[in-house]
């Protein structure tokens, strides 16, 4: 049209006048092109931005994690580490591994059966995977299995990860889309040092220190020993007497123990004390202070300590001062007490986390609806009321205080809802708990718990990082193990897992995108050149009129 015009006006000046309304139109359509170029390089910058920061892969949430949707990074796995999320850190040190070690790990892709099968998975849950074991880090329980085990019968999978060598020299493998630490065969934990301490004291009902004893008087030491460190192995306990006493008799925790009746010194050896163990080991020794011993002779003695790795220790004196009497009357020794080999007793803080003998936690699951009294193993349908049994038995001679009962549901609420905690409280992570009681010595405790299972089962496919997440089964754990099936089939069947996404092709759509702007942007310049066009035209037109 242009053209046309341009050509034609020599000829018929007449033609200034459409020349000027075509100017207008292609203003007009130069500011229409201008604001669609204008969002169509705003769309393609979105698509551009998109390309340069991929979506991650992303997996069901699962409590199972020791980092709740793992991390896209070794900068962020150390940032865990250094912050301890979820203890991550104090799991990483457990076994040698350093948060800086984590922060320079290199990435690569592992394999399931990899290492011939031997590649050890630990997580929060227990399942009853193959190769399951529970171990106790800082005084919680985690679960370690094999990474094989979460496949499908026939299937391996794929996971990426961070590899680090532990201070040890174990192989660990730090999982992405979980946290999870996997390793080269089971799990060895960094040994840590021992720390002992050593005190000695009067035994209660005898003689106390710094007091003033005839000669007769029964003498009676405790010796305790505490460690807040690593395991001790290879403990002596020496007890040296001074004069003017006479050995009587000993006892203690020890493997062995003896007296030395040239030295007069009591010895006991001791295997191990096992770390962090407070206020159990204590033995005890008794002497009679000789009638010889002179009025006013203090009579002091310490006991030493030895062990692997720890230097020697000597504990406090325990003196006391003889008081010869003008007149003593005739003193008949006390029968020297029986030695009695002490029975450990329960710590006084515990919870039903703690691997302690002495509390033996149970459980079992009743279906109301169906009237099942042993629901494992069974299926509940929809609707059915399930109560739950906990138990914890005290099996020792000592009551225990401050016991408390902790319980995930996390795996049963995904087909079931809470009906009654029986007092209990229940926090965002499923885990339900009671306030602390007291079990007296061979008594048991109980605690329930009622849940419906759903109305509707949902088809929620399996997580790839926990595939026991949806599977169809109520798994349940305290002291035993408690499976309830639920009907339905699994929406999805997991035979592989990949940590990458498919290629869904956003450098295409870049490529599209980028030409439909060009496009645009020609066809906006050529409006805009052709309405300058035609007004410089109308110009010439008007000046050469002039």
């Amino acid at each position: 049209m242009f053209d046309k015009l341009i050509s034609n006006l020599p000829y018929n000046p007449s033609l200034i006048h459409q020349l000027s309304f075509y100017a207008k139109r292609m203003r007009s359509e130069a500011s229409v092109r201008r604001t669609g170029f204008a969002f169509l390089m705003l769309a393609f910058l979105i698509q551009f931005f998109a390309v340069i920061s991929p979506p991650k892969p992303t997996v069901a949430a699962s409590n199972n994690d020791l980092v709740n949707g793992g991390f896209r990074s070794a900068t962020q796995a150390a940032s865990y580490c250094r912050n301890n999320t979820q203890d991550y850190g104090t799991i990483l040190a457990n076994y040698g591994i350093s948060c800086d070690k984590v922060a320079n790990a290199p990435t690569i892709t592992i394999n399931s059966r990899q290492w011939n099968g031997q590649l050890y998975s630990m997580g929060r849950l227990p399942y009853n995977i193959a190769g399951e074991t529970p171990v106790v880090i800082n005084g919680a329980t985690y679960y370690v299995r094999y990474l094989w085990g979460w496949d499908s019968p026939g299937t391996t999978s794929t996971y990426q990860a961070l590899n680090v060598t532990s201070q040890g020299g174990q192989t660990f493998l730090l999982l992405y889309n979980c946290g999870n630490l996997t390793s080269v065969g089971m799990p060895v934990p960094v040994a840590k040092p021992p720390v002992l301490h050593l005190s000695k004291a009067m035994k209660t009902g005898y003689a106390a220190a710094g007091s003033l004893v005839p000669p007769g008087t029964m003498l009676a030491y405790r010796i305790s020993m505490d460690n807040s460190g690593g395991a001790a192995n290879n403990v002596v306990l020496r007890d040296t007497q001074p004069a003017y006493t006479t050995y009587k008799s000993m006892a203690g925790g020890a493997t062995t123990s003896s007296y030395n009746t040239t030295t007069h010194t009591a010895t006991w050896n001791i295997a191990s004390i096992p770390a962090n163990t407070t206020g159990v080991y204590f033995d005890d020794v008794y002497f009679m202070v000789n009638s010889n011993a002179p009025n006013g002779t203090k009579i002091c003695n310490t006991a030493t300590l030895t062990a692997t790795g720890v230097p020697t220790m000597t504990s406090n004196a325990v003196c006391v001062t003889v008081k010869v009497k003008a007149t003593p009357p005739p003193v008949t020794p006390p029968t020297p007490p029986t030695p009695v080999t002490p029975t450990k007793s329960c710590q006084q803080a515990i919870s039903s986390e703690d691997t302690i003998a002495c509390i033996v936690p149970s459980k079992s699951a009743a279906n109301l609806t169906q009237h099942i009294s042993n629901a494992d193993g069974t299926t509940a349908q929809p609707g059915d009321v399930i109560v739950y049994t906990l138990q914890a038995k005290n099996t020792g001679t000592q009551d225990v205080t401050g016991y408390i009962f902790h319980e995930d549901l996390s795996d049963v609420l995904d087909y079931a809802q809470v009906a009654d905690l029986n007092g209990g409280t229940i926090n965002s992570s499923d885990q339900v708990s009671w306030p602390a009681l007291t079990i007296k010595a061979h008594q048991v405790a109980t605690k329930q718990i009622k849940v419906t299972v759903d109305s509707s089962i949902p088809s929620t496919p399996p997580s790839s990082s926990d595939p026991q997440h949806y599977n169809l089964v109520m798994t349940n754990f305290y002291g035993n193990y408690v499976n309830i099936k639920v009907p339905g089939t699994p929406v999805t069947t997991i035979v592989a897992t990949t940590t990458t996404l498919p290629n869904t092709g956003p450098g295409s759509s870049l490529l599209i995108a980028g030409g439909i702007v060009i496009l645009a942007g020609y066809f906006f310049a050529r409006a805009r050149l052709l309405a300058d066009e035609s007004t410089i035209v109308m110009q010439d037109n008007v000046a050469g009129g002039l």
